[in-house]
């Protein structure tokens, strides 16, 4: 399947959008306690925009796992690696030029490397080094997908599912881990092949209100989760269990919006703007902390310069608006358009 999908053009580009939005309310999530209103406020927020990411993981195995294309792993590896592996090298740098100049930070040759091997030079760069993962498996698992039929499918997502968002409660709950590890169902390969299942068998429309509906007990779950979990811990010990992308209250609410945006599919026309901004999703990812912290730095603009209801919505539009500009002049540049693919 080569043929664009416009919905995925509109969901990537609300993905990237609410990526900005967590990054904006998360600097008061990480900075207040339960006991302040703001934070309630943020967690309002935060709490019903954690399908984002997930929402990436998916849209890249749905467009690279039921290509009808036939590849060598090789040539397959030689054009995805160097989309995300030159960039990754690249922000990394930036970042720790960043981590030196602005934060005063030290290191050695020999302690850079070792951050860059182990995704330590800046908070957001995880993303990039799990897309490789998946990148580097993404030949073998377009096999698993060619030849399973539905119902092995459905299995394979059914362990996932079990492995990946319900054994962990165990040892946070119950205090006790099983001996059997996730194995091949760790979180990301399941939203991975969950988005290929997704266009491959579409889910009807008549479970589309039943996932609305597991998707608002999840966002719920989420919101008094969080604050149980976080009620009388100061401000710099943030439980962030039920924040992550994995767990199933985050699975129904990602779920619900993928299909929802199928199902939409038809009404959805292209758009020139939404296709631009789609094509600089990877560029706003990488960029827009730096756009935040300078912003607060040079403007005095943040998520509590006014009040944050003002605040927040105002800060994460201008920070989103201000990072694709830059991108989009970026990606007119010769050489320098790799950097931001």
């Amino acid at each position: 399947m080569t043929r664009r999908y416009d919905y995925m053009d509109w969901l990537r580009v609300l993905s990237i959008f609410v990526v900005v939005g967590i990054h904006v309310v998360s600097k008061i999530i990480n900075n207040t306690t339960t006991d302040d209103w703001i934070w309630q406020f943020a967690n309002v927020f935060d709490a019903g925009l954690r399908w984002c990411v997930p929402i990436f993981f998916m849209l890249s195995g749905a467009l690279l796992l039921t290509r009808d294309k036939e590849e060598s792993v090789w040539e397959f590896l030689r054009k995805r690696l160097a989309k995300v592996v030159i960039p990754l090298i690249f922000w990394s740098f930036i970042y720790t030029l960043y981590n030196i100049y602005q934060l005063g930070e030290s290191y050695t040759a020999y302690e850079i490397l070792v951050q860059f091997l182990t995704d330590d030079i800046y908070y957001h760069l995880w993303f990039l080094y799990t897309i490789t993962a998946l990148y580097l498996m993404a030949p073998f698992l377009k096999l698993l997908v060619t030849h399973m039929d539905k119902k092995t499918f459905q299995a394979f997502l059914l362990f996932w599912i079990v492995f990946s968002c319900f054994l962990p409660f165990l040892p946070r709950f119950f205090d006790f881990e099983l001996a059997i590890t996730p194995g091949l169902f760790e979180p990301y390969i399941g939203y991975f092949l969950l988005g290929a299942y997704l266009v491959l068998y579409p889910v009807p429309r008549k479970y589309l209100w039943p996932l609305g509906g597991l998707a608002i007990i999840g966002y719920f779950v989420t919101l008094w989760g969080t604050y149980y979990l976080n009620v009388g811990l100061p401000a710099d010990e943030f439980d962030a269990f039920f924040y992550e992308h994995y767990r199933p209250n985050a699975l129904f609410i990602t779920l619900f919006i993928f299909v929802g945006f199928q199902h939409m599919a038809k009404r959805i026309k292209p758009n020139p703007l939404i296709t631009r901004i789609s094509t600089a999703t990877f560029g706003i990812y990488v960029i827009h902390p730096l756009i935040q912290v300078y912003l607060n730095k040079f403007f005095g603009l943040n998520e509590t310069t006014f009040n944050p209801i003002i605040s927040v919505p105002l800060v994460w539009i201008i920070i989103f608006a201000i990072s694709f500009g830059i991108i989009l002049a970026m990606q007119k540049l010769p050489i320098v358009n790799r950097l931001v693919p």
